[in-house]
């Protein structure tokens, strides 16, 4: 705890000091405190819960794509091969690339974009987790397995899924925050709403103390949602597993 209050009275001094200086470029925290009483807190929260909703979305995507991905890998080696060229494949292709290539098909103000690029954004990290937890799991359990002789589905459903959970927890933390991220970066070139786009917004309008005032939510949004939400998932998971 103390090392967050550390933090917070860097952060607060560093920005007095840098607003102090450069006071035509950087807003004092009193004018960012004020945006936030200019806009109204109904447009604050419109935007932050659709935030939410592109950030979740896109999670969900990946989650079921790569809980699909580790049920048909049990059923093919070649697949699995596949599997991971296709990671390497999307670890190698810009959000840029993305947000562009959705934006064209779908449209600028369409949600349907930015939950692609969010998804495609956390799905590397999803199946990297559960494609090598996969292997760890069935190489553990190789003689129950020749014992048993159960059926691929079964495999999955009683070994695999509850023996790749502690990682695939972990993994889930790290990709939600990377669609956190990465979806307000779609909302900014492409939506007609949340985070992302007020921030574009109010850059372009030169609206200093708005482009602050978003960013500082998003921190404080991501900051509260991993260490409320997901840090506490997490060791809640590995303390009932192990």
């Amino acid at each position: 705890m103390r090392g967050w209050l550390y933090l917070f009275l860097f952060a607060l001094a560093s920005w007095l000091v840098l607003s102090h200086l450069y006071p035509a470029l950087i807003p004092t925290p009193a004018e960012t405190l004020a945006f936030y009483r200019e806009v109204g807190l109904s447009l604050i929260l419109s935007s932050l819960l659709l935030t939410l909703y592109h950030s979740f979305s896109g999670f969900l995507v990946a989650s079921l794509l790569t809980g699909l991905a580790m049920l048909l890998a049990l059923y093919s080696r070649a697949f699995r091969d596949f599997l991971n060229a296709l990671n390497v494949f999307l670890q190698s292709v810009s959000v840029l690339v993305w947000t562009i290539v959705f934006i064209m098909l779908f449209g600028v103000t369409s949600s349907i974009a930015t939950i692609l690029v969010t998804a495609m954004a956390s799905f590397p990290a999803l199946l990297s987790a559960g494609v090598s937890s996969s292997e760890k799991v069935v190489e553990k359990y190789r003689p129950l397995i020749v014992l048993l002789k159960p059926s691929k589905l079964q495999l999955y459903r009683h070994f695999i899924v509850p023996g790749t959970l502690p990682e695939m927890v972990s993994a889930g933390r790290v990709a939600l925050g990377i669609a956190l991220r990465i979806s307000v970066v779609a909302e900014a070139f492409g939506s007609a709403g949340g985070i992302g786009y007020r921030l574009v917004y109010s850059y372009d309008l030169g609206i200093k103390a708005g482009v602050f005032a978003w960013a500082l939510l998003l921190i404080l949004l991501m900051i509260a949602l991993d260490q409320l939400l997901l840090r506490r998932l997490e060791e809640w998971v590995k303390g009932w597993y192990w």
